[in-house]
């Protein structure tokens, strides 16, 4: 059965992409509908100035005037007008400018709210000034306005409620497998929590026997006081999981010092590197802090030393700088480096062509390691990049580069 939360995600997510292709409907309906008012205006525009023109040119008595069209014939034998002329026109000064010039004329006047062009031309021996009445083109503008703004919304509408329906569909099958990980992540790490809490408790007595026995060297107690401390750290791994699986709440971010977290890592993967024979140190420890999540760069300062040691030689070393604002955490080693066709693909899941007998552990590797410090680098504003020793000798340089934290905080 579905999560509420899981549900709740997915409506929202369906209905901003219904509202975001709703807007994206919106500004195509608007450009297209500017685009066709401009060009009914323009070609409106030209068939009244051609009206007009074909009017003045091609008629000698106002009974022959178009549809529409008023006009007043000047010749030398008299003036003929066309019936219901409004009020205020002809305009007798354009007429008189016009059979002075001879010069054709064409203005906007207003006369009782209504707007008329009139144009004024000679042809022959005879003045002739046409005059269309705009309000009927100006309805018709209205109207086209109308029906554009009507369809736009319910184009936007439909768009819209089509778009949430789509995306839903969409969505869901992707919004399933989110879901099917969560529950998977969630349930292992809960499994795992009640073998790992006996573990603890199992190496926690088994250290405070070995304290009380006078026999045992303090070689044996600290190594046995390092399984505790990694138990802890599984522990905390398994609750950041359980709060990455759980979308009611957030992982706590504090302020980390990356300096001790580096030797507390460093200190956990030393008999790691001693059992492969290689030798672990620390060549520069700057004081540095970044804002995070301790358990996710515990990991994956984890699995860059676990990578590093995997492919040395003999050494690695770790060192901590500052630049600026930016804290960058180094891990070198002297192993074969990175072939240049498989550095694209390093830091992508599954990657890893290594097998179990080409590893000096032993063990199979699936490429995670390194996807999950990308990963972890991303999460916390940063970047994580591998290049070439600077020192010229065989090997690789992995660079954790995180934002330093404020001092003001």
């Amino acid at each position: 059965m579905k999560a509420v939360g899981d549900e709740a995600d997915l409506r929202r997510t369906s209905l901003r992409l219904g509202f975001q292709a709703g807007l994206l409907v919106v500004a195509c309906l608007f450009v297209v509908g500017a685009l066709i008012f401009v060009i009914y205006e323009r070609a409106a525009d030209a068939a009244a100035n051609q009206l007009l023109s074909d009017t003045t040119t091609n008629i000698d008595a106002a009974s022959e005037a178009p549809p529409g069209v008023l006009v007043v014939v000047v010749t030398p034998k008299g003036r003929s007008v066309s019936p219901g002329m409004p009020d205020g026109l002809p305009d007798e000064e354009q007429i008189a400018a016009t059979t002075e010039d001879g010069k054709t004329r064409q203005v906007e006047i207003v006369r009782g709210g209504d707007t008329y062009t009139v144009r004024t031309a000679t042809a022959g021996d005879r003045v002739t000034q046409a005059v269309l009445d705009r309000h009927e083109a100006d309805e018709q503008r209205g109207r086209i306005l109308t029906s554009l703004l009507t369809a736009g919304v319910a184009g936007v509408l439909l768009a819209a409620l089509l778009a949430a329906w789509l995306a839903r569909r969409t969505v869901r099958p992707m919004a399933d497998t989110i879901a099917m990980q969560r529950r998977f992540v969630a349930d292992a790490s809960h499994e795992l929590r009640t073998p790992l809490t006996l573990l603890s408790t199992r190496a926690q007595l088994l250290a405070r026997r070995l304290r009380r026995d006078p026999r045992v060297t303090d070689q044996v107690v600290a190594d046995v006081d390092g399984v505790v401390d990694d138990t802890r750290t599984l522990t905390e791994i398994l609750d950041e999981l359980l709060t990455a699986a759980d979308t009611r709440s957030r992982a706590e971010w504090t302020a980390v010092d990356i300096g001790g977290l580096v030797e507390d890592v460093a200190g956990a993967a030393t008999a790691t590197a001693e059992k492969s024979n290689v030798t672990l140190g620390i060549v520069d420890l700057a004081t540095a802090r970044v804002e995070g999540s301790p358990a996710s760069l515990r990991r994956a300062l984890t699995a860059l030393l676990d990578n590093a040691v995997s492919h040395a030689r003999s050494a690695v070393t770790i060192s901590v700088r500052t630049s600026g604002r930016r804290v960058e955490i180094e891990v070198s080693d002297d192993g074969p480096g990175i072939p240049d066709d498989v550095a694209p693909r390093l830091f992508d899941r599954f990657s890893s062509v290594r097998t179990e007998s080409s590893t000096v552990d032993g063990r199979r590797h699936y490429g995670l390691g390194l996807a999950l410090v990308a990963d972890v680098a991303a999460n916390h504003h940063g970047r994580v990049a591998v290049s070439d020793r600077a020192d010229g000798e065989q090997g690789a340089v992995f660079t954790l580069t995180l934002p330093a934290r404020s001092s003001s905080r």
